[in-house]
């Protein structure tokens, strides 16, 4: 009998109420919560083996203000290892084309490791290479940002535009 009414004390004693939970903690403010909704991210596996992985925010509707002259993304991109050093590897120069809708880009910029136009997209690691790439626009529908190499295969980024 005092086994049950033991555990019945401690069963109220730990169910307290509390007004605020462990995610009131992590509040985060209109960008930076648009910036997590526009975040895709997938990989380009074959034999088992990851030959690449991109993560891309779509900019134009996190930054409204700021990205109006074309369609804007920033990428943060990982090639697997090959023989030049990781400073030397671009995209292009190892065989990958990233295009919209089928279309080039009409500006790649790739960002340093001190620019703070980094920090706008929520992944930080350094075996990425991170790019700014901008697109002429495209009127309202689905966007596909597609980065493919013949040897390796092809993944598919799929984004809304708005109005």
């Amino acid at each position: 009998m005092r086994f049950p009414v033991l555990c019945l004390i401690a069963l109220f004693t730990m169910s307290g109420c509390a007004e605020k939970g462990a995610f009131d903690l992590f509040k985060m403010d209109k960008a930076h919560e648009r910036s997590i909704e526009e975040l895709r991210t997938d990989s380009i596996v074959l034999s088992l083996e990851t030959k690449a992985i991109i993560s891309a925010l779509y900019l134009n509707p996190v930054y409204p203000e700021q990205y109006k002259d074309g369609e804007h993304f920033i990428a943060a991109i990982y090639f697997e290892n090959d023989n030049r050093s990781v400073k030397e590897r671009n995209f292009k120069d190892i065989g990958y084309r990233l295009t919209l809708n089928g279309q080039e880009p009409v500006e790649i910029e790739e960002l340093r490791e001190k620019d703070l136009r980094r920090s706008l997209i929520p992944i930080r690691n350094t075996w990425n290479r991170y790019y700014l790439i901008r697109y002429k626009n495209f009127s309202e529908g689905a966007l596909m940002l597609q980065l493919e190499n013949n040897q390796t295969g092809k993944v598919v980024l799929n984004y809304q535009k708005g109005k």
